[in-house]
């Protein structure tokens, strides 16, 4: 199998990979993103220091060696990384929605900025809004969207009683992420359009050609 992947950003400690949907973060088999970047690169060593869900696509940073981990590491357990996603939700957002709801006993907070609001084959109305967590619970953004009335099209895990849209998957892409380089300090910033399956749609398409 050949390894076809995108990356952001390269330097002798740190890799950034675009992580399709569909796809295993880690994992020894060739049907995840850290086989195929050690493919890629040729290096046993690499390992990367966050995860996506199967389902999302986006960033991903890989760390070239245990100094490099560390950091990126500590880094995302500071709070001085900062990701940025693209979703569609069930129903119609406001154009700000500031959720603020406890998950696994701790504090957690989600910014929701509306861009468009449209509709796909046989849905309901859906809005496409870019998400920011201000904090790093497991499965956030989909819990906090689900708690709030809007579930994620697509999503399998946390949907409301009426069931869920099938047919295209998980609308989630962590489209931009900005974090400390590990060694030097300076400011990475990895900034992407989403993934096609959000580009291919007409209504979505018309506002990031504005």
């Amino acid at each position: 199998m050949k390894a076809t992947i995108r990356f952001g950003f390269e330097d002798e400690h740190v890799l950034v990979a675009w992580k399709p949907h569909g796809l295993l973060t880690s994992g020894n088999s060739g049907k995840t993103l850290r086989w195929q970047v050690r493919k890629a690169t040729g290096l046993d060593e690499i390992e990367p220091c966050h995860r996506l869900d199967f389902a999302t696509s986006g960033w991903i940073v890989f760390g070239k060696n245990m100094a490099a981990i560390r950091e990126v590491n500590r880094a995302f357990r500071n709070g001085r990384v900062r990701k940025k996603y693209w979703t569609i939700c069930h129903g119609q957002l406001p154009r700000e929605l500031r959720i603020k709801i406890p998950l696994d006993g701790k504090p957690s907070a989600t910014i929701v900025q509306a861009t468009a609001s449209g509709t796909l084959a046989q849905s309901d109305d859906l809005t496409a809004a870019i998400v920011e967590t201000l904090s790093g619970r497991t499965h956030q953004i989909r819990r906090h969207l689900m708690a709030a009335g809007h579930a994620i099209v697509g999503d399998d895990l946390f949907y409301p009683s009426n069931g869920i849209y099938k047919g295209r998957g998980l609308f989630l892409c962590a489209h931009h992420l900005t974090f400390p380089h590990p060694i030097t300090g300076k400011t990475l910033d990895l900034k992407s359009l989403p993934s096609k399956k959000f580009t291919s749609i007409p209504w979505i398409h018309q506002v990031l050609n504005k």
